[in-house]
């Protein structure tokens, strides 16, 4: 299957990949803004992706930089789906800005990667969990109208995982089987789901116990894998995301996202296996 060319990734792609460019040849960004009649700034936002990379841009850049037809064919590619949006665009006056950049890099990836400390991962909840989870207190509490919006994105997430087109690896605290959000009849319903989905092909989950050894002490966070395009590596580089109440927050650099795989490894050797993990959430379902 070719990778989904979300345009979050496009635009980050396309930023780190004229950078790139402009480096490979030798010149500073003064240089290419002054042979251009550019501005300085109009190159600095391009590559740091605080700007829409327009096509027109992007083909001259590539035109200067003197790149090959194969290079020039798949960046304006990106810069063409760059310039469209997702359908998570539409939610974006209700959702804090990070957690909008997010849901657009998710829909590109092939795998994802979590540790949950507190919740069941935003993928595999019901309705009726998101919807009583997105309604407990925050910073300042959710008008209705908020929390129906939050709800409706985490359920047009999740075809993501019914549909097969990500693999879901997750580790989850057992408090979080135990902490209740909504009814008991909610929380029932949801490890019911949980249970279900972990048999999908695509879907791993491990539970860490209680009364098992407990490696660290670390918030919420999400690994997310991009494809690989043929002859030009990832379609994007690994990307952690730090969850909280406020929005979230990235880490993009090799060293710390190469460190969090080994924290989630770390993490996935404490836990019970598969197996010990499904019968726990069967017990706690009561299935």
């Amino acid at each position: 299957m070719a990778p989904e060319l979300s345009p979050t990734v496009c635009r980050r792609r396309l930023a780190v990949e004229l950078r790139r460019l402009r480096e490979a040849v030798g010149l500073s960004g003064v240089q290419v803004a002054d042979q251009l009649k550019w501005s300085t700034s109009k190159i600095s936002r391009l590559e740091n992706g605080q700007i829409l990379p327009r096509e027109r841009d992007v083909r001259t850049l590539l035109t200067h930089y003197r790149i090959g037809s194969s290079t020039s064919q798949f960046l304006l590619g990106l810069a063409a789906r760059a310039e469209s949006k997702g359908w998570w665009d539409a939610y974006a006056d209700t959702l804090p800005e990070s957690y909008v950049t997010y849901v657009g890099l998710e829909s590109a990836a092939e795998e994802m990667l979590t540790w949950q400390s507190r919740g069941i991962p935003g993928l595999l909840q019901t309705v009726e969990y998101a919807r009583a989870l997105n309604s407990t207190e925050t910073f300042t509490r959710l008008s209705p109208g908020e929390v129906e919006r939050r709800t409706q994105v985490r359920v047009r997430r999740q075809a993501l995982v019914s549909e097969q087109r990500l693999r879901v690896s997750a580790v989850v605290d057992e408090s979080a089987l135990l902490r209740r959000f909504g009814s008991e009849q909610v929380m029932r319903d949801q490890l019911r789901h949980l249970y279900a989905l972990a048999e999908l092909p695509n879907v791993s989950v491990r539970v860490l116990a209680l009364d098992g050894p407990h490696p660290i002490d670390s918030d919420s966070f999400v690994i997310l894998k991009f494809p690989e395009v043929n002859g030009f590596g990832p379609l994007y580089d690994d990307v952690v995301y730090l969850e909280n109440v406020a929005g979230g927050m990235f880490q993009e650099d090799e060293a710390t996202t190469y460190r969090f795989r080994l924290l989630l490894d770390h993490l996935r050797d404490a836990s019970l296996s598969e197996a010990e993990s499904m019968a726990l959430i069967a017990s706690r379902a009561e299935l």
